[in-house]
């Protein structure tokens, strides 16, 4: 799914408030994180990192190519 999306997933697991409020206060942090790692990485190469949410609850994980133009973030999450 793409990362836009990844609010409607959390609303769907962890109902609308709470999953909003993860969505507002962890991914920006996590999107800062795999923002770093992306502009590390060599031209060519896939960028994929795993966040486990605090209390276990799930995994958030994004994945980008590493291109020259901005990054096309793919999210996924799972329990």
């Amino acid at each position: 799914m793409k990362l836009y999306e990844l609010e409607n997933k959390l609303k769907l697991v962890f109902g609308s408030t709470e999953g909003q409020r993860l969505y507002q206060t962890i991914i920006p942090g996590i999107l800062a994180d795999f923002l770093k790692m992306y502009s590390a990485a060599s031209p060519g190469r896939t960028v994929k990192e795993e966040y486990r949410l605090e209390d276990g609850s799930g995994i958030i994980i994004l994945e980008a190519d590493r291109t020259a133009g901005p990054a096309d973030i793919r999210a996924e999450f799972r329990r």
